[in-house]
């Protein structure tokens, strides 16, 4: 049993979320493959590419691709991460540097998901519509940035609340991210 069941849960669910958001985001690579193949071959073969390709591919599916994993990305510490001062001081010391940047940070990213919020309702209220000539509703393309922004939001603030947790309890509520360049990232 977990010392931690309360955050523990938490974790399990936003993971549940983040996975299904993750499976959203792996079929629009699939779908942001098929249509490039789709383009370029009737493009290039029968000279009629796709006019709408374009558009789909650079307002919904590409943002979807970013702001969908931009939530696992941090879960799996796979984003940029400038560790070079981590491998000169302790753990602890590296608690703190971990529990700052998620405090300083989920602010941030939670002011993002209001105002991305608050645009996108306001495009469903007005009902703006893209100046391409597909006129797509343009909250539908929009609405990404408030799912990827809550998302990243939810997982830097469990990351604060583990990494906190840790230096206050002295048990691990959250383990540390490896160090680029060294035996610790194959562990």
């Amino acid at each position: 049993m977990s010392p931690f069941p309360v955050y523990d849960r938490l974790r399990r669910v936003v993971d549940v979320i983040d996975n299904a958001v993750l499976a959203v985001g792996c079929l629009m690579l699939f779908a942001l493959m098929l249509v490039v193949v789709a383009d370029v071959s009737l493009r290039y073969l029968f000279n009629a590419p796709l006019t709408w390709a374009f558009e789909i591919i650079s307002s919904y599916l590409m943002p979807g691709l970013f702001f969908l994993a931009a939530s696992h990305t941090l879960k799996s510490n796979a984003h940029v991460c400038v560790d070079i001062l981590h491998n000169y001081v302790g753990r602890t010391t590296r608690y703190v540097f971990e529990a700052l940047s998620s405090v300083l940070a989920t602010p941030i990213f939670g002011l993002a998901t209001i105002v991305s919020a608050q645009n996108t309702w306001q495009d469903l209220q007005s009902g703006a519509a893209s100046s391409s000539g597909m006129e797509l509703p343009t909250w539908t393309i929009s609405l990404m940035l408030p799912l990827g922004f809550g998302l990243l939001t939810l997982r830097l603030t469990l990351h604060a609340i583990g990494y906190i947790g840790t230096l206050v309890s002295g048990r691990v509520m959250k383990h540390l991210p490896a160090i680029s360049g060294t035996e610790e990232l194959g562990a």
